[in-house]
């Protein structure tokens, strides 16, 4: 065998070593990544879906994959609603308005029983969930705060005007599919103000989604069900509309946009 004809044959072999060795580590990894399986959803999700009467689907968009950190800290004024410091605490008064209607309530607690039926003074109160479904609103609150009004076709109940101006529009809408629940998109209550007062101060929020949805499937939305959404207001109540009941519910999400404590004017 001439010189040359050595040398590639070394050549050779140790390519075969390399890429074996290659394969061996690639193997290793993906036996790795299956010990650790992916679980998307969050824990809130999950045990609202526990408790909730219907199974409430549990998949969420896929987390993205780590990238490195970034050269300049991110504004705090671009990730922080401008406040002062309201506490957690019990909402006492509401107000929903825009172009179309402004409705002001009282506030009373309800508890989390299924399905949720707010009581009291259906013409002037709406309710908040007070215990194991979302918190109480503040200016950092942790999760989500829920909020119920009544609306019915044969009475002027508290919702009824914010009920018949999403079902107008709701009601000549297809709906599409989210996570196999039919929604009606309803964006003509889009950026309308939510307004808090509680014994710590006042907080202003903005709607930025509501749909309709089948009022036996609205447990089984993600969004809505996670209560691990910060400083955000979920409004719910029934569709009506021209003397007729519907079978759906009227969802709005809010979020905060200021508040202010109770000893500034």
């Amino acid at each position: 065998m001439t010189e040359n004809a050595r040398g590639r044959s070394r050549r050779s072999a140790l390519a075969a070593v390399a890429l074996a060795a290659f394969a061996v580590l690639l193997v290793a990894g993906l036996r790795f990544g299956d010990r650790q399986p992916h679980h998307p959803a969050p824990a809130a999700v999950s045990s609202a879906a526990e408790r909730a009467a219907a199974p409430v689907a549990s998949r969420s968009a896929p987390r993205a994959a780590p990238t490195a950190a970034p050269t300049a800290r991110p504004s705090t004024a671009a990730t922080r609603p401008p406040h002062d410091h309201v506490p957690q605490s019990a909402p006492t008064r509401f107000r929903i308005e825009g172009p179309a209607f402004g409705i002001t309530a009282r506030v009373c607690g309800m508890a989390y029983v299924r399905p949720l039926d707010p009581p009291g003074d259906q013409r002037h109160t709406v309710c908040w969930v007070r215990h194991d479904f979302g918190v109480a609103p503040g200016s950092a609150a942790p999760g989500t705060t829920y909020v119920l009004g009544h609306a019915w076709a044969e009475a002027p109940l508290v919702l009824n005007r914010l009920s018949e101006t999403a079902m107008r529009q709701a009601a000549r809408v297809r709906p599409v599919r989210d996570n196999g629940i039919p929604i009606r998109a309803v964006t003509v209550l889009d950026g309308y103000r939510l307004t808090l007062w509680t014994g710590t101060g006042r907080l202003i929020y903005r709607v930025y989604r509501a749909f309709a949805v089948p009022k036996q499937q609205a447990g089984q939305v993600p969004q809505l069900m996670d209560e691990s959404v910060r400083n955000r207001v979920v409004l719910i109540t029934c569709g009506e509309l021209n003397g007729v009941d519907y079978d759906d519910n009227v969802v709005a999400y809010a979020r905060l946009q200021s508040s202010r404590a109770l000893n500034r004017r």
